[in-house]
């Protein structure tokens, strides 16, 4: 059964008991322990911490890292509920979400008949027999119609030429050739499970995919098979010794022929066990279905197609989630430019007013200094009058510049005080 804490409560745990006897008592093993505190970011006690406990020295106990991070703030433990990334809680609660959602869809479902096959032969020692067997494997009747989604898959199935193993190979799927009628049978079931879900199945360059668009996620279906030493035939083995007969009596002629292979060092073993796997990843998610002895593909082809939409809307919620961060960040870095453009703005402001206040201090000074020469300027030597005409000139320059049009037009030009403010932000100065 599980147990729910929260960071402070599970910190408060591990560094009060040895964390082997608290896994024991949540049952599960200490290192899943050890991983979940280190997952949430809460340290746990050192080699040697409980040693010294027990001998009453003094022992270094490492604080609670502080985070406001929400997904951090509840912990369960135990139970078959997984974990995952606590970043990516939201993306596995909506995945779960859209799932459960369409179970409940007010859609009638397609029936797809069923053929149970008894595992034996029915006898007269089998009819005697009260024991009730345990039902056979789930598998579909063939179809003759597949559907329009499927339908290059199948053309590509039913044309690809087997290899010397009886296997077959399109693009996210290798088979024996000898389940070419059922892989496409599944298919035909798949793509209807799935569009009942609002999902399209289809095939591209990349394989076997499964798409809402925009979001698309991989899958291949594959046969079990093993690897064995090829046992040559008698007629391998003739042509084997032919060769090395004709090549031994070249040498003895001083030709050579070049070393030939009449048979494969291995063979490959097909099972007739399929297993459907989806290449994406989703935290927490089931991603393999296999045959197994009380279960085929078809038996569980609900839970595939239900997977395969978990898988989606978790790639999905990642993605909004990834466009929610790139337009906020984008929002911050635009708030973060007008501000440090209103900065270097303000600093211009006060600049202009400055040389502004300069003007005029020189001017007043010029003025006084004028008048005072006014006095002496007809017994004043030719250097004194000329310094006194350039002062004159400096003068009406400086009044020019503090004149109300040509000071208005200089304002215009550097756009400093604008009727229309587009560095203007309405949510103040960014942090």
């Amino acid at each position: 059964m599980s147990q729910t804490f929260s960071r402070q409560e599970l910190y408060d745990l591990v560094w009060s008991t040895p964390i082997l006897k608290l896994a024991e008592r949540f049952g599960i093993s200490d290192r899943g322990l050890a991983k979940t505190c280190e997952r949430f970011h809460i340290a746990v006690p050192g080699r040697g911490y409980w040693a010294k406990v027990e001998a009453g020295q003094p022992a270094t106990k490492t604080p609670l890292w502080k985070t406001d991070n929400p997904a951090y703030q509840t912990i369960e433990i135990g139970g078959a509920r997984h974990q995952g990334n606590p970043q990516l809680t939201f993306a596995a609660k909506a995945a779960h979400e859209a799932v459960l959602a369409a179970r409940q869809r007010p859609v009638a479902k397609l029936n797809r008949p069923e053929v149970r096959k008894p595992a034996v032969e029915p006898c007269a020692a089998t009819k005697r027999e009260t024991e009730v067997e345990p039902p056979a494997p789930v598998a579909f009747e063939f179809v003759k119609r597949p559907h329009a989604t499927i339908m290059g898959i199948v053309l590509e199935l039913r044309n690809a030429i087997p290899d010397r193993d009886g296997g077959i190979s399109i693009k996210g799927i290798r088979v024996h050739e000898g389940s070419r009628t059922r892989i496409i049978t599944f298919l035909h079931h798949l793509a209807i499970a799935l569009e009942l879900r609002s999902v399209s199945l289809g095939q591209d360059e990349a394989g076997l995919k499964a798409e809402i668009l925009p979001d698309i996620i991989r899958f291949e279906i594959l046969e079990g098979r093993t690897l064995e030493r090829h046992e040559p035939t008698p007629s391998e083995l003739r042509k084997e010794m032919e060769y090395q007969r004709r090549r031994d009596f070249a040498n003895r002629r001083g030709q050579w022929l070049p070393p030939d292979h009449f048979y494969p060092e291995y063979d490959y073993h097909y099972s007739s066990r399929l297993s459907f796997e989806v290449h994406n990843w989703a935290d927490g998610a089931r991603k393999k279905w296999s045959d197994g002895k009380r279960q085929t593909l078809e038996g569980v082809l609900d839970s595939i197609a239900d997977g395969v939409l978990y898988h989606l809307h978790f790639d999905k919620a990642r993605r909004e989630k990834r466009q929610e961060e790139e337009r906020r960040w984008q929002h911050m870095a635009l708030r973060r430019e007008l501000h440090k453009r209103r900065n270097d703005r303000e600093q211009k402001r006060i600049r202009f007013l400055a040389e502004l206040a300069d003007y005029q201090r020189e001017a007043a000074n010029l003025k006084v200094i004028i008048a005072s020469a006014s006095a002496v300027l007809a017994q004043a030597e030719p250097e004194y009058r000329r310094m006194i005409d350039w002062a004159k000139d400096r003068l009406a320059h400086l009044e020019d510049q503090n004149a109300l049009g040509p000071l208005t037009a200089n304002l215009k030009l550097q756009n400093l005080f604008p009727e229309s403010d587009e560095l203007f932000d309405p949510e103040g100065d960014p942090p």
